[in-house]
């Protein structure tokens, strides 16, 4: 079980009572919530609005989902870069690579489109 109070302006956890009383001079846990719930939420516990907020908000994690999405694709587009060089070098053309070109444009626009919801 994890025990959670405000000290300060700022959210106090522990996994054992006493400890809390000891510690922190806290007699009384605002609330209480088992060890996977507080692991599944990061072991984030902040204050928001007032009260004890658990793990990220839904803005965080869909910043969070951005940021992954865009690291994806920029793999993507590393992965695919020797397209570039190839057409560079002459050894192919973009006809050849039409499809391939056409999905790294869409990546780079869905990337730069999630580049501006994070700004």
């Amino acid at each position: 079980m994890v025990y959670l109070a405000r000290k300060n302006g700022a959210v106090i956890h522990h996994t054992d009572m006493e400890a809390m009383k000891t510690m922190d001079g806290i007699g009384k846990a605002e609330m209480e919530i088992s060890d996977e719930e507080f692991e599944a939420a990061g072991s984030l516990a902040r204050i928001i609005d007032g009260k004890i907020f658990i793990g990220k908000t839904d803005e965080e994690k869909q910043r969070d989902d951005a940021e992954v999405r865009i690291r994806q694709l920029k793999a993507k587009l590393a992965e695919t870069d020797y397209i570039a060089a190839k057409i560079a070098e002459g050894s192919a053309t973009a006809k050849e690579y039409a499809e391939q070109i056409a999905e790294r444009q869409a990546w780079r626009a869905e990337i730069n489109e999630l580049e501006k919801l994070l700004a």
